[in-house]
């Protein structure tokens, strides 16, 4: 493949082409499979390259086991002498490859990205899982149900229609089900919250519920919603409705404008009259360095307009001009005040 010389695919990557080899090689390859391969070669040249890496990794240890294996055909010890075809040795060692490259992908199973870092991944049934920075998942299918577990951070969810086989997201002690439908979870510590784009899902405590409840009746103005989430265990989402649990408390419903909500896959933050410590919290989730609002004086300013991600220096520039403040920049931090309380450096209008 000339195209794909000097793609260097990462160590991530080079996981997911090791669980694709094992699964060719391995005895449950059906057709399904392997259309899943070809939809995960064709997302990026990236894994066409790790692909091809694996593939001829895997081919060489097959040529290199031959040798060996015509030097233990068989096996003598005091008193008796075991013999072995070597047709058998040989299916012996592909299996063991294949269990090795198997145990390989279930340690692999879950991913994750750093912060300020988004990822795309295309699962075996064509459903695509976009992940936002600092977002870990846990990806298992067996014929009963396709599951993934949220383990922090935000993810936006494309399924792809399978009847009779569920797709379920699991984060915060709720589980998420969808069939054929798009959908965004986040998890930050105690707080969840569920938003569906399109189709239909429903949300409830693991293991089931005793009340269910459809919060798609009426509707209220964009971001409002004239309906009070209802006390049950099972909540069913119409498309734009958002469903926020914290804690212990009563899950609340709103309708943001979707594309809030789904700004950082285009590497953007949209804020809407949001409060300067939510607004700083939402940057800081983007870099390793930190903007630092402690200032009691600042608490009334409300933020709004679409920010790079990772953009700390120009963001906090921004509210600086916007609120008159200052900007205090230091080795990770960059502080923002009013007054002449600067910690340590320079202030800057």
């Amino acid at each position: 493949m000339e195209g794909l010389k000097g793609v260097k695919p990462s160590a991530a990557v080079r996981a997911e082409a090791a669980a694709w080899v094992a699964r060719l090689h391995g005895p449950n390859r059906t057709p399904h499979v392997e259309a899943g391969l070809r939809r995960w070669l064709a997302d990026d040249p990236e894994h066409a390259a790790a692909f091809e890496l694996l593939t001829d990794t895997w081919e060489k240890s097959a040529r290199l086991r031959r040798r060996p294996l015509e030097q233990v055909a068989s096996w003598e010890g005091p008193g008796f002498r075991i013999s072995f075809p070597r047709a058998a040795l040989a299916a012996a060692a592909t299996v063991i490859l294949a269990i090795l490259a198997t145990i390989f992908y279930l340690h692999t199973d879950a991913v994750a990205t750093g912060v300020g870092e988004l990822r795309t991944l295309t699962l075996d049934d064509g459903s695509r899982v976009h992940l936002n920075t600092d977002t870990r998942v846990r990806v298992h299918y067996d014929k009963q149900t396709r599951h993934v577990s949220l383990e922090r951070g935000e993810a936006l969810f494309e399924v792809a229609k399978r009847p009779g086989w569920p797709f379920i997201v699991t984060a915060g002690g709720r589980e998420i089900k969808a069939l054929g439908t798009e959908f965004v979870v986040r998890r930050d510590g105690k707080r969840f919250s569920v938003m569906l784009m399109e189709g239909k899902v429903t949300v409830e405590l693991r293991g089931g519920a005793t009340q269910s409840s459809s919060l798609g009746a009426t509707h209220g103005t964009e971001g409002q919603s004239n309906r009070s989430p209802p006390e049950a265990e099972t909540f069913t989402l119409i498309p734009g409705d958002r469903v926020t649990f914290v804690g212990s408390a009563t899950p609340t419903l709103d309708r943001p404008a979707p594309e809030r909500i789904t700004a950082w896959l285009r590497g953007e933050v949209a804020l809407d009259n949001t409060s300067l410590a939510d607004a700083v919290a939402e940057m800081n989730r983007y870099s390793h360095q930190r903007i630092v609002a402690d200032d009691p004086a600042l608490a009334a300013i409300r933020v709004s307009g679409i920010f790079q991600a990772g953009d700390l220096a120009n963001f906090a520039q921004a509210v600086a001009r916007m609120h008159h403040i200052k900007v205090v920049n230091q080795q990770d931090e960059i502080v923002l005040m009013t007054g002449e309380t600067a910690r340590n450096g320079t202030p800057q209008q």
